[in-house]
């Protein structure tokens, strides 16, 4: 089936896009009987999509069996002027090439297509697709059967015209957004999980094989191939904004006219001003385009009438740390040109325009928009934050590191987590609770926050306002929105707690002051974790200087808090890399964790070390940094520890991807024995040293 390219195996289900299949038939022999009727039914994830749809009679070409006409009711005359299978092939073939398709029996269906398309003389290539009683079977392995019409009595589903093609697919459709909720319970949340968990129902697959029919296809996409139709631009996802942007933007006042606004933009060679004052956020924006605009209107007088009066408003910004695809995305959804770089107080740093970024777009380099950003609905979230496996592949092919890519699916996750939190508001108020009742912020913690997040991260986040205890239960219904929201989108609930639906992790600016200045001073095993991530911190929506100024205060009471330091530093020298005596690291099921015996430890052992240093910094990287210049970790060690994180992260991404392909949730959990042997030493050896290390730590945060 040309063109098209089917969904990738780490698709969500809530966003999966289907097509619900049934066929009548004359007989149950693949190889030799024929189609007659042919429906589908086009869904995304649970919601029935009002088009395409199919409902078409086909004349098989042979007369239909009396037998079969009992069945279904459909006889020769009734398709004797009906089209034939040549007739309608190119527009199933399109129908089913970028979707799944699900049904009853679906291999049988796709078996009887299959000869069809044979008999014809065409090319046949079987769809990604599951079966809605293998998926029930599996989930419920005591059913007596797995016939549609005890599907549709377990999901209470009603059956109007059973054996007619449209009749079951309407059923079948019901069947299987039901069944979405039953997965999501069981934690099979992507396509390829699910297919791997039907999968277990080898029973019905070993009687579809010995029947003729086809066995599901595999979506054995191999680790770090993308779907093909996309190129990447490794460096619109490496480079930040602040390194491309052209500063300090030119800016006029408001009251400016426009004969001195363009005059400004002539000698700048500018194609665009900022409207405002240099220390404000800017007002306004005037562009080549709005002056082209002008003139050929005609209607303003360019010596008398000020710039503010032609402006376009609001101006379009993105943050000096957010990376080039973001702005190119950016671009493209709103047909703009020109993007303003924003501090935190929201003062102009400096402008992108499109000419500055020409030579990605004509690398054809970026397959992330900005959708995330514009995301209305769970399925909108799920499908684009679907997308980061597939850009986070193609990468680890363009020789990026696995911490160069964390970079980019910390930012996508970040970006999720805003949204979420912003539809999660729109709830909120929708259902009867009115507008938030003071300014909030939603931040995001652990290794999201640092930049520093693989696949498969669950939830850690949360949130502080300014408002009072009265107003914490609208703040408790926007967490729990949130919750389910990014759950269902593909970011499980954490496993700790960690989110702003539990009380522990919003509050406002008093609560979080008291809750933080408790975990110094007391320092148990539980406040240590607390505030461990709490440190890692990245607002994400919401007034960014609210958990800004908590985290700097926190951080530079524990700077000075050599108590708090020490059993920091006892912690980590508890989960120090576990060597056994032959210099191993234990095993589980033929894997190493190398997040618990390495990022784990590596991550805290920064984190102490940056806070004795009073660092403001987040990310690993720079916190080892901040600790040589601070005198307490050697420049020499600090290498071995930054070339030790990366090596542990792509380790992580490579196994994470291929597993991803296999239907199994990606984790920490690597295959060793399938790394190369150089690597393998290399790895090893640099555990070593990060052991020896943590093993001074006590020492270092003491001096």
């Amino acid at each position: 089936m040309p063109g098209k390219l089917p969904p990738a195996g780490h698709t969500p289900l809530v966003a999966l896009p289907v097509l619900v299949l049934d066929l009548e038939t004359t007989g149950l022999n693949v190889k030799e009987d024929r189609l007659v009727q042919i429906a589908g039914i086009a869904m995304a994830g649970a919601r029935v999509l009002p088009e395409p749809q199919l409902n078409q009679l086909v004349n098989p070409g042979v007369s239909i069996p009396p037998a079969a006409t009992r069945v279904h009711g459909i006889d020769d005359q009734q398709v004797a002027d009906a089209s034939r299978f040549s007739d309608l092939y190119g527009s199933i073939a399109d129908l089913i090439s970028d979707r799944v398709v699900v049904g009853h029996h679906i291999a049988f269906d796709l078996a009887i297509l299959k000869h069809e398309a044979a008999r014809i003389g065409v090319a046949w290539r079987d769809p990604q697709q599951l079966d809605v009683g293998q998926l029930l079977g599996a989930l419920q392995p005591a059913l007596p059967d797995l016939a549609l019409e005890t599907v549709a009595a377990f999901l209470d589903v009603t059956i109007t015209r059973r054996h007619d093609a449209m009749g079951d697919c309407e059923a079948t459709a019901q069947a299987w957004s039901r069944l979405l909720d039953l997965l999501r319970e069981r934690d099979i949340r992507t396509l390829a999980e699910a297919q791997a968990f039907a999968a277990g129902r080898d029973d019905i697959q070993r009687r579809e094989v010995q029947a003729g029919w086809h066995t599901a296809p595999g979506n054995h996409m191999d680790p770090g191939e993308t779907s093909g139709e996309f190129r990447i631009d490794s460096h619109a996802f490496q480079a930040r904004l602040a390194d491309h942007m052209r500063r300090p933007p030119i800016m006029v006042p408001g009251a400016t006219t426009l004969r001195k606004a363009v005059q400004r933009m002539v000698e700048c060679k500018v194609g665009a001003l900022l409207i405002g004052e240099p220390a404000s956020p800017p007002i306004g924006i005037f562009t080549e385009r709005d002056l082209l605009r002008l003139l050929a209107e005609g209607t303003v007088d360019i010596d008398d009438a000020p710039v503010s009066s032609v402006m376009s408003a609001p101006v379009e910004t993105l943050g000096a740390e957010d990376m080039l695809y973001r702005a190119l995305g950016r671009m493209d959804r709103l047909g703009i040109r020109h993007i303003c770089v924003a501090g935190n107080d929201g003062s102009a740093l400096g402008m992108i325009s499109q000419r500055d970024l020409l030579d990605h777009r004509a690398r054809g380099a970026v397959m992330l928009d900005d959708a995330l950003v514009t995301a209305k609905d769970l399925q909108g979230l799920a499908a684009a934050f679907a997308r980061v496996p597939e850009v986070a592949g193609g990468l680890l092919t363009e020789d990026l590191d696995g911490l160069e890519i964390a970079r980019f699916v910390s930012q996508e996750l970040q970006s999720l987590t805003a949204r979420a939190a912003e539809l999660a508001a729109q709830a909120v108020e929708a259902q009867g609770l009115g507008p938030a009742p003071a300014p909030w912020c939603v931040i995001v913690l652990g290794s999201g926050g640092r930049g520093e997040s693989l696949l498969g991260a669950d939830q850690d986040n949360a949130l502080i306002h300014e408002g009072g205890e009265a107003d914490d239960p609208w703040f408790a219904a926007l967490g729990e929105r949130m919750a389910d929201l990014l759950d269902a989108a593909g970011v499980p609930r954490c496993k700790g707690g960690i989110m702003v639906k539990n009380a522990l992790w919003r509050g406002n600016v008093a609560d979080w002051r008291g809750r933080v200045d408790g975990w110094l001073r007391k320092a148990s095993p539980e406040d240590l974790l607390n505030v461990d991530i709490f440190f890692d911190l990245a607002p994400v929506v919401g007034p960014a200087e609210i958990a800004r100024a908590i985290k700097n205060d926190a951080i530079q009471q524990a700077s000075e808090s050599i108590g708090f330091l020490t059993y920091l530093a006892d912690s980590v020298s508890a989960v120090a890399p576990r060597f056994s005596l032959f210099n191993r690291l234990p095993l589980e099921e033929g894997r190493v964790d190398l997040k618990r015996d390495g990022l784990l430890p590596l991550v805290s052992l920064a984190r102490t070390l940056g806070l004795r240093a009073a660092s403001k910094s987040r990310a690993t990287p720079e916190r080892l940094r901040d600790a040589v210049v601070f005198g307490n970790l050697a420049e020499a060690d600090a290498e071995i520890l930054l070339t030790l994180q990366s090596q542990l992260m792509t380790a992580i991404l490579r196994q994470q991807l291929s597993d991803l392909a296999e239907g199994i949730r990606p984790s920490s959990r690597v295959a060793l024995k399938d790394m190369r042997r150089s690597d393998k030493k290399d790895l090893l050896s640099g555990l070593g040293h990060l052991r020896e290390i943590v093993d001074d730590l006590r020492n270092a945060v003491s001096r």
